[in-house]
């Protein structure tokens, strides 16, 4: 009987949980103002996501030419 009661309080509090949490200042919300600033702030994201992409194949050339430089190691 104790194992239920606390096992339904314990499910009651960990489904209210994200509400409470919700309602604290530490959370901020994005709220669209129109379609158009939704559709800007996605373009700026994907040119973002572009340029960080770019950066990331540069830096995976170099490491994998530093990489081939390098003499191989063979273990027995």
């Amino acid at each position: 009987m104790f194992r239920k009661g606390l096992s339904a309080i314990m499910l009651i509090c960990a489904l209210f949980s994200g509400q409470l949490m919700a309602g604290h200042k530490g959370h901020t919300f994005l709220w669209v103002k129109n379609v158009d600033h939704q559709l800007r702030h996605e373009a700026d994201s994907d040119e973002l996501r572009s340029v960080a992409e770019d950066s990331a194949e540069g830096l995976r050339e170099h490491h994998h030419w530093q990489k081939s430089r390098k003499p191989d190691t063979h273990f027995r």
